[in-house]
């Protein structure tokens, strides 16, 4: 019987764990991985993602610095989404460990298997700086946020990970007050040709509103009852109502982001830490209050 390699396990367990929203298990599994595979920066990527899921964004930082600062000499991998990992899951319950694929496609392994890639989403290095990226930026360092997340942006290999990239950009350069180079970034999502697959979630349109392309009306009408999408297009769009000024429209659109209980999102994380560390949102709450 063909044996799964156990660091795949691992991973498959913890992202297991993550879409049952047990987030808190899923960093104790990839612990119990690193004490087996000490400094892997793979199961540190995991890890960080997963403390940033559960509020901990200076383990995740901790973590995914350590993972950075390997990636000179770590080759680059693809990565899988929800819905391919979940297959591998149902092979391993069902004692099907043949029909598991490899979870981290290495470049070497795509050139002799190009036509595996229709299933690989994302990858190690670009997961790594774009996870570094949201951790820093949840947690306020906003200036500390943009090398990482253009450092994603540079080294993603698909669309979404170039546009989510440089919408945090967009949103740290707008809170810094430096809307020159805030516009620079708009102009490279203009070069990008866009293309519509199932599992993007919302930066597109996000990206789309900043550069006025479409409207608030019509970057909500895209939510079409998806809470993820509705949690991910609201943080955008609460943040530009910001922007323009309008701090009640903006509370307003993050009330509905709280609303839809997606705990896990950035997004709503966003929304979260906005609420306990944006004084305007406190000047806000308690005008209402009052």
């Amino acid at each position: 019987m063909t044996s799964v390699p156990l660091t795949d396990r691992y991973v498959i367990a913890a992202r297991l764990k993550g879409y049952l929203n047990k987030h808190g298990e899923a960093v104790a599994l990839l612990t119990e991985a690193l004490e087996l595979e000490p400094g892997s920066a793979r199961l540190l990527r995991f890890r960080g993602h997963r403390r940033i899921s559960i509020g901990d964004y200076a383990g995740a930082i901790a973590d995914l610095r350590a993972a950075a600062d390997q990636l000179p000499g770590v080759e680059d991998e693809y990565e899988m989404y929800q819905p391919e990992v979940e297959k591998d899951v149902v092979s391993l319950i069902l004692g099907r460990p043949e029909q598991v694929r490899p979870q981290h496609l290495t470049d070497t392994m795509a050139a002799r298997d190009p036509e595996a890639l229709g299933r690989y989403n994302t990858t190690l290095h670009a997961g790594i700086w774009y996870h570094l990226g949201v951790a820093q930026y949840l947690s306020g360092d906003f200036e500390g946020c943009l090398p990482s997340f253009r450092a994603a942006e540079e080294s993603s290999r698909h669309q979404e990970g170039i546009v989510a990239s440089q919408d945090w950009q967009y949103m740290a350069l707008r809170r810094l007050g430096r809307p020159a180079e805030a516009e620079e970034v708009l102009d490279r999502f203009r070069k990008i040709s866009l293309v519509q697959e199932d599992h993007l979630v919302g930066y597109e349109g996000r990206m789309q509103l900043y550069t006025g392309d479409i409207t608030p009306e019509q970057l909500w009408a895209m939510c079409d009852g998806n809470d993820l999408k509705t949690v991910t297009q609201g943080y955008g769009l609460g943040n530009w109502y910001y922007h323009e000024g309008d701090v009640e429209k903006a509370r307003e659109v993050f009330d509905g982001v709280l609303r839809t209980g997606v705990t896990h999102a950035f997004a709503y994380l966003a929304v979260k830490a906005e609420y306990a560390n944006n004084p305007d949102f406190a000047a806000a709450a308690t005008t209402k209050e009052n």
